[in-house]
C-alpha cells in the first residue's frame, strides 16, 4: 500500500516557496496598465481587458495570501505577511486607478516611482518572505534593493528601448534583487546571531 502523502512542516515550506516565486513571477510579467487605467476603458464597446487585468490581480494576491498562511511560522508571522501584501497591493491599484482618471497628477516623477511594479513585487515578495522567515530586525536593510527597480525602468523608458527589452530586463531585475536580497538577509541574519552568541558566551565565562 502507497505511503500516505502528509503536509508537514518541510511540505508547506516548499509550498509556500514555489508560491511566492510564482506570485512574484506573475507580479512582474502581468501588465495592469489596463486595470490600472480601467476608467479609461469605460463606454469602449467590446473591451473586456479592465476583466481580465482584475482577474489576473486578485489571482496574484491570492497567491501570495495562500502563500503566506501555509508557511509554518507563527501565526503573528503569517497575519504579518498577508496584511504586507494585501496593503500593499491594494494600495497601489487604489493609487494607480486615481491616476488613470485624473485624480492624482503631479509629481508625475514621484507616482511613476512609488507605482513601479518591479519596486511594489519586491516589497510584497521579499518584504513578505522576510517576515514569515522570522530575519532579524537589520536584515529588512536589504528592502532598500527594491528601489533600484523604479530607477532601472526609468533609464530604460528615457532610452527609448523596445517593450521586449524593457520587459526581459525588468523581469531580470527583480529576480536578481528578489533571490540576492534574500540571501543577502540571511548572511546579515546569520552574522548578527553569531555575533550574539559570541557575547553572550564571553559575558558568561566573563
Amino acid at each position: 500500500m502507497a505511503e500516505r502523502v502528509r503536509f508537514d512542516r518541510n511540505a508547506r515550506y516548499g509550498a509556500s516557496m514555489g508560491g511566492v516565486l510564482f506570485a512574484g513571477y506573475l507580479n512582474i510579467i502581468t501588465s495592469f496598465d489596463a486595470f490600472i487605467q480601467a476608467e479609461n476603458y469605460a463606454g469602449v464597446l467590446g473591451t473586456d481587458i479592465p476583466m481580465v487585468d482584475v482577474f489576473e490581480f486578485l489571482v496574484c494576491l491570492g497567491l501570495y495570501i495562500v502563500s503566506f498562511a501555509v508557511f509554518p511560522t507563527s501565526a503573528a508571522r503569517r497575519l504579518g505577511a498577508i496584511t504586507l501584501a494585501c496593503v500593499t497591493l491594494l494600495l497601489w491599484a487604489t493609487i494607480g486607478i486615481e491616476r488613470g482618471v485624473g485624480n492624482i497628477v503631479e509629481p508625475v516623477g514621484l507616482w511613476q516611482f512609488i507605482t513601479d511594479q518591479g519596486l511594489i513585487t519586491l516589497i510584497v515578495s521579499l518584504g513578505g518572505w522576510l517576515i514569515v522567515r522570522e530575519r532579524t530586525p537589520a536584515a529588512y536593510v536589504v528592502l532598500l534593493l527594491a528601489l533600484i527597480s523604479p530607477i532601472v525602468s526609468r533609464l530604460l523608458v528615457e532610452s527609448s528601448v523596445t517593450s521586449g527589452a524593457y520587459a526581459l530586463v525588468t523581469l531580470g531585475v527583480v529576480v536578481i534583487i528578489g533571490l540576492g536580497g534574500a540571501w543577502a538577509a540571511v548572511a546579515i541574519d546569520r552574522w548578527i546571531r553569531a555575533r550574539r552568541s559570541r557575547s553572550e558566551t564571553a559575558r558568561l565565562s566573563g
